[in-house]
């Protein structure tokens, strides 16, 4: 399914931020100052962060992606200032051929991370993750 990703009207609330590279240690050193993590909910990869929580307690990191939830796809967590230029649910509906979702969209990228493996943060899983 081919489609662009245009500009959205309102933004979408954020709850969730993903990372790479660079970006991704800066990501992770932002959340390992904090002495309360248990709002977050993460999951890392060779090469991503991705953290999950409420508005305020995501962290920022410059070149982070922030994603929200739109009612019209309620398993994907999309970038919270892109919007597809297809209907949302016809998006939605061919993203979960690939799996049972839910899954974080990264457009710039043209990845689909599963977010149902994401745990609780622990300070233990930001030094794994940074070790990697």
């Amino acid at each position: 399914m081919n489609f662009t990703w245009q500009t959205r009207d309102e933004p979408l609330k954020p709850v969730a931020v993903a990372a790479f590279g660079p970006a991704a240690r800066a990501l992770i050193a932002s959340v390992d100052k904090r002495t309360e993590l248990h709002a977050l909910r993460g999951l890392a990869g060779d090469d991503l962060v991705l953290l999950l929580g409420e508005e305020e307690q995501l962290p920022w990191a410059d070149g982070a992606i922030y994603l929200g939830r739109d009612p019209e796809a309620p398993s994907l967590l999309l970038p919270t200032l892109l919007r597809p230029s297809l209907p949302l649910s016809l998006v939605e509906r061919a993203m979960l051929r690939r799996g049972s979702g839910p899954f974080a969209v990264i457009p710039t990228r043209k990845e689909l991370i599963p977010i149902d493996g994401a745990r609780p943060v622990t300070h233990e899983h930001l030094a794994r993750w940074t070790a990697r």
